[in-house]
């Protein structure tokens, strides 16, 4: 069985679900540490001219876990994200069909950022048809354990044999701790795929999953696992 652990991210990029994709179990990390304008609530909207970044203010204290932040005055704030979604993508060919069930989840009533992030990827998984089961390790039993550790310990409580990091875990993770745990670790090697983006001639890589679901539709997601 193989397992894959990221931060429940804010409109996650492409790379994100193709790591999902491969997965068995797919763990939202929700009980580490969060970090500020980082992924977790931040994320880029292709625009006629370029990128512009789509945020959500928070409040958080230092230390705090991603499952106890909130969204600053969340009712205004999600109402000015999702605005900043439909200028940018309400004439893309795909909108009408998937925008209904997102505005759904924007406007549900959430103060919750992990909340929020976690159903819009579950709902993005479910358009994408992903066979892939998706857990909160706040769901799961408490760890006490941080960083490669903590990775070794979630994938095991998921029952998986086999772990996919993301290309540059390479760089930071604990490969001799990896070999003594009797678990297999694999890299994604994800290669951006191009696409046809209705508001912008000049390809705009790595923006959020809804550009490639507002513009490919039901080929998203043989978009998404293709390598050119």
């Amino acid at each position: 069985m193989i397992c894959s652990v990221h931060q429940p991210n804010y409109l996650p990029y492409l790379g994100f679900f193709e790591k999902a994709n491969q997965s068995d179990v797919f763990i939202l990390y929700d009980t580490t540490q969060f970090k500020k304008n980082d992924w977790q609530n931040r994320n880029k909207l292709c625009t006629k001219d370029s990128w512009q970044w789509i945020s959500l203010p928070v409040l958080h204290d230092f230390g705090q876990k991603i499952f106890e932040v909130k969204i600053k005055d969340a009712a205004r704030s999600l109402e000015k994200n999702w605005r900043s979604i439909q200028v940018n993508y309400g004439r893309a060919p795909y909108y009408r069909d998937y925008s209904p069930e997102f505005e759904k989840i924007f406007f549900s009533g959430t103060e919750n950022l992990s909340e929020l992030n976690c159903r819009i990827i579950i709902q993005v998984a479910e358009f994408l048809r992903l066979k892939t089961k998706f857990v909160k390790s706040s769901d799961l039993p408490a760890i006490e354990t941080s960083s490669t550790q903590a990775l070794i310990d979630l994938t095991k409580l998921a029952g998986a044999d086999t772990y996919i990091s993301g290309g540059e875990g390479i760089n930071y993770l604990d490969m001799d701790l990896w070999k003594s745990s009797g678990l297999n670790i694999e890299f994604q090697n994800y290669l951006h795929p191009v696409y046809t983006q209705f508001n912008n001639p000049v390809f705009q890589p790595y923006m959020n999953i809804l550009d490639l679901l507002f513009n490919c539709g039901d080929r998203s997601l043989e978009i998404l696992v293709s390598k050119t």
